[in-house]
C-alpha cells in the first residue's frame, strides 16, 4: 500500500511540475507572438489562469504532506505530549473536512459551470473546477493517511 501512496504522491508532484512548465511555455509563446509578430493570442492568459488554479489545488495536499503549511509551533511546544497529539489529530481532522468540502462543493460548482464555455479556450468551465475536486480528493487522502499515523500514536 505504501508503494501506491508513493506513486500517487509522485504523480501529483509531476502534474504540478508539468503544469508549471506548460504555463511557462505558453507565456513565452505569448511574448514572442506579441513582440515579434505584433499579434496577441486570445487563449494564452486564460490557459495560464486555469493552470494556476490546478497548481494551487494540487499543491495544497503536497505542501501538507511535506509539512510546509503554516503551523503554530510556539503554541504546540508549550503543550504536554498527549495534548499535542490531540491537537495534531484535531488539525488533521480539519484538513480532512476541508478536503471533503472541496470535493463536494467543487463538484456542485463544476456541474453548474459545465453549462458555460470559456471565452478563450472554448472548453467547458467545469475544467478549472475539476482541479478543485481532484485536489480535494488528494487532500482527503493525505489527511486520512496522516490521521492513521497519528491514531497509532494516540492509542
Amino acid at each position: 500500500m505504501h508503494r501506491v501512496f508513493h506513486a500517487i504522491d509522485r504523480a501529483a508532484e509531476w502534474l504540478v511540475v508539468a503544469l508549471m512548465g506548460l504555463i511557462v511555455v505558453i507565456a513565452l509563446i505569448q511574448v514572442v507572438n506579441r513582440f515579434a509578430f505584433n499579434s496577441s493570442l486570445s487563449w494564452s492568459e486564460e490557459a495560464q489562469i486555469f493552470g494556476h488554479i490546478w497548481i494551487v489545488f494540487i499543491g495544497i495536499p503536497i505542501a501538507l504532506q511535506r509539512g510546509a503549511h503554516l503551523y503554530i509551533e510556539t503554541f504546540c511546544d508549550m503543550l504536554p505530549p498527549r495534548a499535542r497529539l490531540v491537537f495534531d489529530f484535531t488539525m488533521e481532522l480539519l484538513w480532512a473536512a476541508f478536503g471533503l468540502s472541496l470535493i463536494v462543493l467543487g463538484w456542485m460548482v463544476a456541474e453548474v459551470a459545465h453549462l458555460q464555455e470559456s471565452p478563450g479556450l472554448e472548453i467547458p468551465m467545469s475544467g478549472p473546477y475539476a482541479g478543485m475536486v481532484l485536489g480535494g480528493a488528494y487532500l482527503l487522502l493525505v489527511a486520512l493517511r496522516r490521521l492513521a499515523a497519528l491514531r497509532g500514536r494516540l492509542a
